[in-house]
């Protein structure tokens, strides 16, 4: 018994410790978002040995078939859209923190299940599945925002003109279309997506579990 609340206790000051971490890290990153140079990365058209001619003014670094924008006057609104996915990781974290901390000091009080179990998991896990699939769109819409701030020539990737070798002269950006089908499949998060229904799946568990541990307390 007493190797179970070392190790509890152990887990308890783990958790205390990361979610430290986390709100530390936030706090940096926050800082750093709201002062900082901001860079976004996408496709160019078409790809030439040359400094691309994109319009707007912004200093600009390329690479094979990417450009990369350097915005160092970001407004407030594509600074908040793209601190928002980092922070929906950090908070998705911090709630974990606390959910073990919880959990793991009710374990030590005998009480395995109950509604705490049960809606944390379910929380958790439709926490994770929100940042699995809006984080990339947000993160899309940040690098849309910001170079339409900038006047950056932009191309729709479903127009027919992004196979056109001449446009006019002149080079256009071709970022991912935010919310479209094919970006969600190709951007989401699929991982941290299953991992969020494996813990609604544990819920479930979790609410039958809390369901035996009153008929079993009523039979006592």
């Amino acid at each position: 018994m007493s190797n179970v609340r070392a190790v509890g206790r152990a887990t308890q000051v783990l958790a205390v410790a990361i979610g430290a971490i986390v709100v530390a890290g936030g706090i940096l990153f926050t800082i750093l978002r709201a002062t900082e140079s901001l860079m976004f990365t996408v496709n160019i058209v078409p790809p030439e040995d040359r400094e691309p001619r994109i319009g707007g003014d912004a200093d600009l670094e390329t690479f094979y078939r990417t450009v990369t924008v350097i915005d160092e006057d970001a407004s407030g609104w594509v600074r908040f859209l793209a601190w928002l996915p980092n922070a929906g990781m950090g908070l998705l974290i911090l709630a974990g923190c606390v959910f073990v901390f919880v959990q793991t000091r009710r374990m030590l009080r005998g009480t395995m299940f109950g509604r705490f179990t049960t809606v944390g998991l379910a929380v958790l896990g439709l926490l994770a599945i929100a940042v699995a699939v809006l984080a990339p769109v947000i993160d899309s819409h940040a690098t849309v925002v910001a170079l339409g701030d900038l006047g950056v020539n932009m191309l729709d990737s479903r127009s027919a003109l992004y196979d056109s070798p001449d446009l006019a002269g002149a080079d256009y950006v071709v970022p991912d279309p935010v919310g479209s089908p094919r970006q969600l499949l190709a951007r989401t998060n699929w991982l941290l997506a299953g991992v969020g229904g494996i813990l609604l799946l544990l819920a479930v568990a979790a609410g039958r579990g809390e369901r035996l541990q009153r008929d079993s307390e009523g039979l006592v």
